[in-house]
């Protein structure tokens, strides 16, 4: 707040000393500024008309400064303008000089002829013969001689050339007129060999070509077999299950773009900063949790709540479908709300917290491995319940839900590799899920065990993380598999306290 700035020469000129008891007293303040007409201001009031002044004064002086600023910009955005379309101008030139280049060339040669050189010129066709290939008999041989149109180096615009030239580099000494040769006479036993040794060159690459493409088909053929073998497809040659095309023309079926909280948007995927705009509302992220090729999930916040925001690079709305399918077939109303914005490359899809709620990772979790695991399963058994298949549980894509201090809820924010059973009906076996080719390879699962499995191996995988803090690597003995940590032991007991004869968890499949 501006303070009151105190002239004490021109308060005395103003109101003037005054003298009380021989001694002499000054006004600390100016009397006029205080009184005017008949109203009668306080310091305070004095004091508050002077900001507001300064405060009109800084306004006019910001609105003039952004006044300038957009004269500025508007007079850069001008000549960038015109330096596009100079540019664009200039290019359209170019592009005009190399066509009017291109119809200067000569002409194709036409096709070759074969006459008899013995016969008249006037017998011969009409036209520019030095442009033909020509085949020809010479009065005086049973041979053929070839005339071949080829480019000379002195002549850019190209001549007619013929054989001995090509095969004999060095030029007769014979003077010849500007513009023009003749065909050298060559005798039988120089046409043959030039002949055959010309067949047996073009027989020779022509071989070699054969060759080099049969080796490669042959490679081809063999890298594609040991794929096969290797990376266990589709039963039947069927689609497959995570294929785009297939899920978007499922979602077409159900009719997903007309959902409570499905937006679209007729612009390019928005970068990721600080905040993030998203059909009016505003969010305020903190931090990357998951990135991988395709997608990218994001911690932050609304104004009210919590959120998880997933990135992903596919157009296909298939997270904010199973997620709406969960929801609707679940009895327990701690799931958070989702939305979904579809952008022209890519969407986005917004999960946020109900009410009293809060998200973390699982791994962050500070409950028990026991809590932790019942609410997994129990994730599990709602999906399978209404027909779901995640097909990829793993540590980094499952968020807990709190409530207070109280672990509620376990979901997945990441949907995938997942499967909608009701409408992807002929998913029947693990070996149609491409997340399950790994387990097939080592031998745990068959090619026609039931896909639901897969489940319940993602939920394995997560417990031993959370037990161990490492990835489960899997061992078969005499006794069937088992994960390598616990190979030794019987089980891992859960429950501390209790000993080896109380709850425990088996480390075998």
């Amino acid at each position: 707040m501006a303070e009151l700035y105190v002239n004490t020469q021109s308060a005395q000129s103003v109101a003037g000393p005054e003298e009380k008891g021989g001694a002499t007293q000054v006004s600390e303040y100016c009397k006029d500024l205080l009184t005017r007409g008949r109203e009668e201001l306080s310091v305070e009031e004095l004091r508050a008309e002077r900001y507001f002044l300064q405060r009109q004064r800084n306004v006019e002086e910001r609105l003039k400064s952004l006044t300038e600023m957009k004269e500025q910009l508007s007079h850069e955005l001008e000549e960038k303008r015109k330096l596009l379309l100079l540019r664009e101008s200039q290019q359209v030139l170019h592009a005009a000089s190399s066509q009017t280049s291109d119809s200067c060339r000569p002409p194709a040669v036409s096709s070759f002829l074969i006459y008899d050189e013995s016969q008249s010129t006037a017998a011969r066709p009409a036209g520019n013969s030095e442009l033909l290939d020509e085949i020809f008999l010479q009065p005086d041989d049973t041979g053929l001689s070839l005339k071949i149109q080829f480019p000379r180096p002195d002549c850019p615009g190209g001549t007619t050339g013929d054989l001995q030239t090509l095969v004999d580099p060095h030029p007769s000494s014979v003077p010849q007129e500007p513009g023009s040769y003749t065909t050298n006479k060559l005798s039988p036993i120089q046409e043959t060999s030039v002949e055959a040794g010309t067949w047996s060159l073009l027989e020779d690459q022509r071989q070699n070509q054969n060759q080099n493409q049969n080796q490669d088909q042959d490679q081809n053929q063999s890298q594609d077999q040991n794929q096969e073998e290797m990376e266990p497809g589709p039963a039947g040659g069927a689609v497959d299950a995570c294929d785009p095309e297939a899920r978007q023309q499922l979602l077409d079926i159900c009719d997903v773009t007309s959902s409570p909280g499905f937006h679209c948007e007729s612009r390019p995927l928005p970068p990721v900063n600080s905040c993030l705009q998203l059909g009016g509302d505003l969010y305020h992220i903190y931090s990357r949790v998951v990135d991988e090729e395709m997608f990218s999930i994001y911690k932050g916040a609304t104004n009210d709540d919590n959120v998880l925001v997933k990135v992903d690079r596919c157009r296909v709305p298939w997270d904010f479908h199973q997620f709406r399918r969960l929801k609707k077939n679940s009895s327990v109303d701690s799931l958070p709300q989702i939305s979904c914005f579809l952008f022209l490359d890519g969407c986005i899809t917004v999960y946020t917290c109900p009410p009293d709620h809060m998200f973390t990772e699982l791994t962050e979790c500070e409950d028990s491995v026991v809590r932790k695991s019942l609410l997994l399963l129990q994730l599990v058994l709602e999906l399978h319940s209404c027909r779901l298949l995640h097909a990829a549980l793993r540590p980094s894509i499952l968020v807990a839900s709190y409530r207070g201090l109280n672990l509620e809820r376990v979901f997945p924010v990441d949907w995938s590799s997942s499967v909608d059973v009701d409408v992807q009906q002929d998913v029947t076996s693990v070996q149609q899920l491409s997340s399950a080719h790994s387990y097939i390879r080592v031998g745990l699962l068959e090619p026609t065990s039931p896909p639901q499995l897969v489940d319940l191996l993602g939920v394995a995988e997560t417990v031993h993380l959370l037990l161990t803090n490492s990835r489960m690597v899997l061992v078969k003995d005499d006794d069937g598999w088992t994960a390598e940590r616990f190979s030794q032991d019987e089980s891992c007991n859960m429950f501390p306290g209790r000993g080896r004869r109380g709850a425990g968890f088996s480390g075998r499949c």
